[in-house]
């Protein structure tokens, strides 16, 4: 097999949609690390909430439900929802932690 497609396959989705979402996690992680990076060295430059702690667990754990509910539909209906792969997509342009946090907590009740 592929070794390229294999892994995305097993997971239910395709090689672009697995790119996606890894690149918008590691964007996402690699501006957070640069925002700490220069904090540490000149801790006048703040950290903006868009980058801070909370908002960078908000949008793991978001993505996290997001793959964890792509791979269960794949696997009880043959069918997933790629809806939240396509906003990790977008979401590689424009984040927004409110809307994320309104997400979760929806999601949860």
């Amino acid at each position: 097999m592929n070794p390229f497609t294999e892994h995305p396959q097993r997971q239910g989705i395709t090689y672009i949609e697995h790119w996606y979402f890894a690149m918008g996690i590691a964007y996402r992680l690699l501006t957070s690390v640069v925002a700490f990076a220069l904090h540490a060295v000149l801790p006048r430059i703040p950290i903006t909430s868009r980058l801070d702690l909370e908002a960078t667990t908000d949008y793991l754990l978001e993505r996290n439900r997001c793959i964890e509910s792509v791979k269960s539909d794949t696997h009880s209906q043959g069918q997933p929802d790629f809806t939240c792969l396509r906003k990790a997509r977008d979401s590689m342009t424009s984040y927004n932690p409110t809307v994320i946090r309104r997400n979760i907590y929806a999601s949860e009740a």
